[in-house]
């Protein structure tokens, strides 16, 4: 008993130990850290470039996201930090030799993160390409083209890794963005690639284009090793940032600001603007995605992104006002900024005043489960056909057919929904992307809806300015800069609306108990609606396929077998359950770009000619843009578009090698050979099992990715039996 009570006051001793010291290590965690006093000044080594990351005012003082970071670390840490911007030349120097200081915004590479001292991650950026005229949609754009680096950039190196059969007529190295710019406004170059936020200024001359779709790359700052001590001190910070958003709204501070800093206000439109208010007119109904679009937590798109950035930038009130009937009134009054028009690009009267790029604008058809899907257009004539009010698809009716069909035009797509559920009507028509957004978050979509079918005929949506108006110029400006801002960082969706404050983007805290409340009833809305979001996808899904089915039936059948494999290859990798069941859903429109083939090209006998083997080459991209904006995921695009691809960088339609090309993207290369050896084809015979699995092996760490042949040598006889048993 003696020794019980003895080893009872033990434990109760030790517990007692352990609760002190959590609180105690509480304690120290809950106050802020001790100050630490340098010995002396420490210099932080900053590329001298005029971006968001740092710029000089007209009195030389320091401003953008690294002067505020390193006054917030200062302050709170007692360090003696001093900015001490340097050429890129010298910058490079001190930086490979570890001379003594902080080096602001330097790349995680793999030599870096080996080599180097480095904080925790600050900013993510892509790798984009800025031009006066010309835009690179894809990497194979820039071969044979004059391009512009940042001298001693990383960015040239990695480019160079990632896309090893890329080659440039010539590469030329500037030190700062003015030079890049003055190059390029004189025609001495084609195209400048660095950072997406590094791009320069005034990012208003610059056309951004996005063709190295996987290239992402990291900055943070670099330590000289006599300072080794700092690092988890600013690490700290850091960290601290990230959770609480601190990070993210002061790089978006600094970019408007720098933004606001570059925008050109002539005297005449400074005096237009204190004598006048802007007024915006918006539609209120139509959806005109992704320009603008509703549901029920109010406005969204790019036209919303703009009338924040009015705000932001021009420091103005802004009204807006939403109207109904937006095309037919736009026709007939004298509305200085257009930022949703739909026009026929033929028409080249139209285009006078466009200051944005124009977008594809698809139309499709819903109707309900079971019934026939639409394989020629045809098939609506004389029927009663759903249309929101005043909206595009009852104009494009009424041009297609005239009065053979029966238009039912409703307020809101809710109500079209009853009226098709109760059999008033046969079809809904609206814009695709518009339509998919709105009946994701529709309490009356219960999977009963799919899509049938697209119109043949598209148009296209984009944003003029009435060039008579006194504001041209600069709301031109204003538009390019929100474009490209958005184009960077894609905005919040915040609702547009006569009360919103300059300050839009301005983060509210709120208690962790509200927080946390909000965030489990948004899992349990999300988990309530999964199972929809599931069905509208395999609509979509469905449709396409049949579309592609009756364009090219030995497509057709080729699809559902690839499908098969890529399920196949996916699970045995042991890849996570949703990224499986995406490459199942989605492996089977991989060729959905084949419908804007030509069928002469595609049942052509005997060798194709070079124009017809680039059209062939395009149904990749083609495809791609087909489901872009249906928000079916980055697996279905990556699958679309980059099964062509090979690992030693020779594939199409953008040179990728290696781990640069997705992952489902190698799984379905595999695939989609396989089958092709195995089929018939106009162009060449059958292949046998042994044949194809020898083509394959072979092609082992130049067209495949090695470890998935290895993975296929596994399981060969599997895709054998798939192919047999799934060939009509």
């Amino acid at each position: 008993m003696t020794q019980d009570c003895r080893s009872l006051r033990h434990g109760l001793g030790l517990l007692v130990l352990l609760t002190l010291l959590l609180v105690c290590t509480t304690r120290v965690f809950a106050v802020p850290p001790q100050k630490v006093k340098a010995a002396s000044t420490i210099p932080v080594w900053i590329l001298d470039a005029d971006s968001f990351e740092f710029w000089r005012d007209d009195h030389g003082q320091f401003h953008g996201f690294y002067p505020e970071l390193l006054h917030a670390i200062d302050s709170r840490y007692g360090y003696n930090l001093t900015l001490q911007p340097i050429d890129g030349t010298t910058f490079e120097q001190r930086f490979r030799h570890h001379d003594y200081g902080l080096y602001a915004s330097v790349l995680q590479t793999r030599e870096h993160l080996k080599n180097t001292i480095l904080s925790l991650r600050l900013l993510e950026n892509s790798v984009v390409t800025a031009s006066i005229t010309r835009q690179a949609k894809t990497v194979r754009d820039l071969n044979d083209t004059r391009v512009i680096f940042r001298r001693h950039d990383p960015t040239q190196t990695l480019v160079k890794q990632a896309y090893p059969t890329l080659t440039f007529q010539q590469v030329i190295e500037v030190d700062s963005s003015k030079e890049d710019l003055q190059i390029l406004r004189s025609g001495g170059a084609d195209f400048y690639i660095n950072e997406d936020r590094e791009i320069g200024s005034p990012q208003y001359y610059y056309t951004i284009s996005r063709p190295f779709d996987s290239l992402r790359i990291t900055t943070s700052f670099g330590i000289s090793p006599e300072l080794i001590s700092l690092r988890s001190n600013i690490n700290q910070l850091i960290n601290e940032w990230q959770q609480n958003g601190k990070l993210q709204a002061l790089e978006e501070q600094s970019q408007i600001e720098f933004l606001r800093r570059n925008l050109v206000i002539t005297p005449e439109e400074r005096r237009w603007l204190q004598e006048n208010r802007l007024t915006l007119w918006l539609p209120k109904n139509e959806n005109f995605s992704p320009i603008i679009w509703k549901d029920n937590q109010g406005y969204h798109g790019s036209a919303i992104s703009i009338v924040n950035d009015l705000r932001d930038l021009l420091n103005i009130n802004v009204d807006v006002q939403f109207v109904d009937n937006y095309l037919v009134r736009m026709k007939n009054e004298d509305w200085p900024l257009r930022l949703a028009d739909i026009i026929d690009v033929r028409d080249g009267a139209q285009l006078e005043g466009l200051v944005g790029p124009l977008l594809n604008w698809y139309n499709a058809y819903y109707n309900k489960v079971g019934q026939p899907f639409i394989l020629d257009e045809e098939q609506v004539r004389h029927q009663r056909i759903g249309v929101i009010r005043g909206s595009f698809a009852a104009y494009y009716l009424r041009q297609r057919f005239g009065t053979d069909v029966t238009l039912v035009a409703r307020a809101t797509l809710d109500e079209l929904l009853d009226t098709i559920d109760n059999n008033q009507i046969d079809f809904i028509l609206g814009d695709l992307s518009s339509l998919e957004q709105a009946l994701r978050g529709s309490d009356l979509f219960r999977g009963a809806l799919k899509v049938a079918g697209l119109t043949h005929s598209s148009f296209q949506i984009g944003t003029w300015v009435n060039i008579d108006h006194p504001l041209h110029a600069l709301l031109a400006q204003v538009h390019l800069i929100s474009s490209y801002r958005h184009q960077i960082t894609p905005p919040t969706n915040v609702p547009a609306s006569t009360s919103l404050s300059k300050n839009s983007l301005q983060i509210i805290s709120a208690g962790l108990l509200a927080a946390l409340v909000f965030i489990l009833s948004m899992m349990l809305m999300m988990w309530r609606h999964m199972n929809k979001n599931r069905a509208i996808n395999r609509s979509i899904v469905e449709a396409m396929e049949k579309i592609n089915h009756v364009h090219d039936d030995e497509t057709g059948c080729h699809i559902r077998r690839v499908s098969a494999y890529c399920s196949l290859l996916a699970r045995a990798m042991k890849l996570p359950q949703r990224q499986i069941r995406d490459i199942e859903n989605f492996a089977s429109l991989h060729d959905i770009g084949k419908i804007a083939v030509p069928e002469t090209i595609l049942h052509k006998q005997g060798k194709l000619t070079e124009d017809e083997f680039k059209q062939i080459q395009q149904h990749s991209v083609k495809g791609w843009r087909i489901v872009q904006g249906l928000v079916l995921g980055s697996v279905a695009e990556n699958l679309i578009r980059y099964h062509h691809e090979k690992w030693d960088g020779s594939g199409y339609p953008d040179g990728l090698a290696g781990e640069a090309i997705p992952l489902e993207a190698r799984i379905l290369a595999i695939a989609d050979v396989y089958d092709a050896l195995r089929q018939k084809r106009i162009y060449k015979p059958s292949f046998s099992h042994e044949r194809a699995y020898e083509i394959i092996v072979s092609s082992s760490g130049s067209h495949f990715d090695p470890t998935l042949v290895k993975l296929f040598c596994q399981l060969h006889l599997q895709f054998q039996a798939i192919y047999e048993s799934q060939t009509d």
